[in-house]
């Protein structure tokens, strides 16, 4: 990632998540890891965003950000593959691959679509090198009223 703004906008980003860590909506351990998720409109990003997951369009647009840290020393994951699939609660959802972002804060991320108010289930799958099963996150996010 070039873009100097954008990596100072995703660091603001993953900071307020991690500073929101005490409320379990966003924040869990899971088998060693412990889990940051940040859920961004993606007008907040827009003009940064053209190089990063093919952009984003609209207001339903939302970025999906996740942080991964080992449990017991506290050191950043940086080998994992990450699925997130995201739906209105009960529904079937979309899922896409989490996609690597920074280099020195690494974070996964991608965009989604949250087409109108209300809950949605994020599942995570956390794939590590040498583990068979991904560990699973599930996490809910409740898009407000305009």
């Amino acid at each position: 990632m070039r873009n100097p703004g954008l990596k100072i906008l995703l660091a603001l980003a993953l900071v307020l998540g991690i500073a929101a860590a005490d409320d379990s909506r966003y924040h869990q351990k899971v088998d060693g890891i412990s889990v940051y998720l940040g859920v961004i409109p993606a007008q907040l990003i827009r003009g940064h965003d053209k190089g990063m997951h093919g952009g984003a369009e609209g207001r339903e647009s939302y970025h999906i950000l996740v942080a991964l840290f080992d449990s017991q020393s506290g050191e950043r994951i940086t080998d994992a593959k990450v699925n997130a699939t995201v739906a209105s609660v009960g529904m079937r959802g979309e899922k896409k691959s989490l996609e690597p972002m920074s280099e020195e804060l690494l974070s996964y991320g991608n965009f989604f679509r949250l087409e109108r108010p209300g809950r949605y289930e994020i599942r995570l799958e956390i794939f590590r090198k040498g583990v068979k099963a991904p560990v699973v996150a599930d996490f809910y996010f409740e898009r407000p009223q305009e």
